[in-house]
């Protein structure tokens, strides 16, 4: 049975690609939405939330909801992820939750440097999660995360990871006083490592997507490195390119 988050999603979806709300225009708010569907007001919330990951709505305090784009139909159990700009990544921990499973600091060996395209011997504080979507039901993560964030900022993070929120990335520019400049990202497909694929519970569905980003703390330190693997079936990225 399709959640009635998602069923709100798909109509306001439909409503976008048949004209009824074109591209450029502001959406009802959630009071009038939640009226006109008769749902409440949480489940257009959770409904907008799936848009605005999608890249088809983006939202600002005294300003609406503005549809930025057409897209196709949301499943149910699948994250869809626009990039767009940093903080467009920084959204990714608005709308997911994290479920750490273990923190360990490590020394990078020469296998593990290639991986993560950096310098073998340096250490880094490993922190390996698994992600699941708010308000889906069910508890099925959708991605697994190992997030390597550098020596010199450990012990400053470390206190705070497993009650933090956001992306760590956040929780670095607020101890450091320092800004995320740059973000290097790189997609794989890839075959998902069985270990990986059982916290998934994915392990009869191997093939999948690996998102490397390397994050950039001014000047131009590299300060952090994600590597997370998707099962295909629960997400896709969504981007809109335009002539300049």
């Amino acid at each position: 049975m399709t959640p009635k988050y998602a069923a709100v999603a798909q109509v306001l979806v439909k409503d976008i690609q048949t004209g009824r709300y074109p591209v450029g225009s502001l959406l009802p708010n959630e009071v009038d939405l939640a009226k006109q569907l008769g749902v409440g007001r949480s489940t257009v919330r959770a409904a907008m939330r799936e848009l605005q990951s999608s890249g088809l709505i983006s939202r600002r305090r005294n300003a609406g909801t503005r549809v930025e784009a057409m897209g196709s139909e949301l499943s149910e159990g699948s994250f869809s992820q626009a990039m767009t700009s940093i903080e467009s990544i920084q959204q990714f921990g608005v709308d997911t939750k994290r479920n750490i499973e273990t923190i360990q600091e490590i020394v990078v060996d020469e296998a593990l440097s290639k991986e993560l395209g950096c310098r073998a011997g340096t250490k880094w504080l490993k922190v390996s999660s698994l992600r699941v979507i708010p308000d889906h039901g069910h508890d099925r993560p959708f991605c697994w995360t190992e997030v390597y964030i550098s020596s010199e900022m450990s012990a400053l993070v470390l206190p705070r990871l497993r009650s933090y929120d956001e992306v760590f990335s956040n929780l670095i520019e607020e101890v450091s006083g320092r800004r995320i400049v740059e973000i290097r990202q790189d997609i794989f497909s890839t075959v998902i490592p069985r270990e990986v694929g059982l916290r998934l519970n994915s392990e009869h569905a191997p093939v999948g997507l690996k998102i490397r980003r390397k994050y950039y703390l001014s000047p131009m330190n590299l300060i952090q490195i994600t590597v997370t693997y998707h099962p295909s079936d629960r997400f896709y990225y969504s981007n809109v390119l335009k002539r300049v």
